[in-house]
């Protein structure tokens, strides 16, 4: 896709700062970290009791206290092995030993899990980033089907300058609802009118990505554009759902058909609980386990996994490739060193993963706790008749129809204007967000997960019961005060 940038801008850049073009398209990215950094300040906390509650990002702050007790209790200062070069920035052996057993054992692999195999990085974004850069060329490209986390765009498109191409599935024929977005063949053919569009706009493939990550920021791209990826992400990030087996088949399938990467991030994968209202809930399987040498180069299927998530410390930066792609491990081993994690935190995550008792009862631990923390987010939901996507059993977010807030009450049909005035209620989705977060509460906006109607939130609910019961008020409460006196 071609760059909303003009040349112009880009090129005063260059004369006004001494840039190369590359950064001077930069310059004129929106970054959300000023942003990001004055909402801290105001959040809710002890001492400040009516500061923001943000219930708009997938971290899990509920095991926080267990990680440090563990950290406390178990780290060892080791000057000869942390505090030097020691093997170089590909990981330590003690980490990836660790990550052999843990992948193995919990993600139940068909093949055995060759430390070879494995890179550690800053993050799973730092893996994506690894991951486009050896695959894409400036401007080449990678399907993504929608809703899809906000933060590929950077790991795809800031230094790779790989362009996102998203598979959406509204016009895919027999589409109904959003169940279709874990059906094989809905799949196959939303990833086909992608790949179809792509050539269309001279665009050529590299890939499909199935994703659960996040974060908000569009890259500047050439306009000729090559697609060779797919990604994906199970469980999914914002729908919070497994795919089947039979799904992952078919995509991967239409990946070998016609010669694409595929990368897979899993990055959620022991975040899966039980949900009352979904008794035969799809359970996560992880690409690792299913042979699917009759469908794809196995060469061709990456697998992104990291701490963040099941381990309650996003803050760490702890990311973990695997590949069995020799000269794409040789690749991002080249630029490893400026991704490089220093051991010591290395060893923090070593540790929790050979810790058996503690790693098991953690697990456990966490899984029950989302389950506690998800029910009070649908009660409230059902209590108060907003809908939401209820398949969910992953994560730490369900996904939310707000569109009702949207229209007039003269409205008849909201889905059809939505469709046929999209831009008109996209402002109104970023209106109601801002009037929340002005009453106190932040959610995940719709737009940033390329959803394609407005009007859908996610919410995140692994957060302290009392600040989610406060911040679930205060939605509430402001969602009447809309409704109530309608859009002028």
């Amino acid at each position: 896709m071609a760059s909303s940038i003009s040349q112009g801008p880009v090129d005063e850049a260059v004369v006004k700062y001494g840039l190369s073009g590359r950064a001077a398209g930069n310059t004129h990215h929106f970054l959300p970290w000023d942003m990001l950094e004055d909402t801290r300040k105001s959040l809710r906390s002890p001492r400040n009791p009516d500061g923001l509650v943000f219930l708009g990002v997938a971290e899990n702050p509920l095991l926080y206290e267990d990680v440090s007790t563990f950290i406390k209790n178990n780290l060892t200062i080791s000057p000869d092995d942390q505090f030097g070069y020691g093997v170089g920035p590909r990981g330590s052996p003690r980490l990836k030993k660790a990550l052999r057993s843990f992948l193995q054992d919990n993600f139940d692999a068909e093949k055995s899990i060759l430390e070879k195999h494995l890179l550690i990085l800053p993050g799973v974004a730092g893996v994506l980033d690894a991951l486009a850069w050896s695959i894409c060329d400036d401007g080449e490209g990678i399907i993504i089907p929608v809703p899809f986390w906000s933060g590929i765009s950077q790991g795809v498109g800031e230094r790779a300058r790989g362009v996102m191409i998203p598979a959406t599935y509204q016009s895919v024929e027999g589409y109904q609802g959003l169940d279709d977005l874990f059906d094989p063949e809905i799949n196959r053919k939303a990833l086909e009118n992608a790949l179809q569009q792509a050539t269309k706009d001279n665009v050529k493939v590299r890939g499909v990505m199935l994703c659960k990550y996040e974060k908000t920021i569009l890259a500047s791209v050439s306009i000729w554009t090559k697609y060779q990826l797919t990604w994906r992400s199970s469980p999914h990030n914002p729908l919070g759902r497994c795919y089947p087996v039979k799904t992952m088949r078919e995509i991967a399938g239409f990946c070998g058909q016609h010669d694409l990467h595929l990368i897979c991030d899993e990055v959620f994968a022991m975040s899966v609980y039980d949900n009352p209202e979904v008794p035969d809930a799809v359970p996560f399987t992880s690409v690792l386990a299913l042979n699917l040498d009759d469908k794809i180069n196995p060469q061709k299927v990456h697998v992104a996994y990291g701490m963040g998530k099941d381990f309650c410390a996003a803050g760490f930066r702890l990311g973990v490739l695997h590949s069995r792609n020799e000269g794409l491990i040789t690749a991002v081993s080249t630029i490893s060193v400026l991704g490089w994690v220093p051991y010591i935190v290395q060893d923090i995550w070593a540790n929790m993963l050979t810790d058996d008792g503690f790693r098991v009862n953690f697990i456990e631990k966490n899984r029950r706790l989302l389950i506690e923390h998800s029910a009070i987010l649908t009660a409230f939901l059902r209590e108060h008749d907003i809908p939401y996507y209820s398949k969910v059993n992953a994560g730490v977010f369900a996904w939310v129809n707000l569109q009702r807030y949207l229209h007039d009450k003269s409205d008849v049909s909201a889905t059809d204007l939505f469709r046929s005035n999209d831009q008109f209620y996209r402002d109104r989705e970023m209106t109601l967000w801002n009037r929340l977060l002005a009453s106190g509460v932040g959610l995940g906006l719709g737009s940033w997960y390329s959803a394609e109607e407005p009007g859908w939130f996610r919410i995140s609910f692994a957060v302290e019961k009392e600040a989610l019961r406060i911040g679930l008020e205060r939605l509430i409460k402001t969602l009447r005060e809309v409704e109530a006196e309608g859009w002028k």
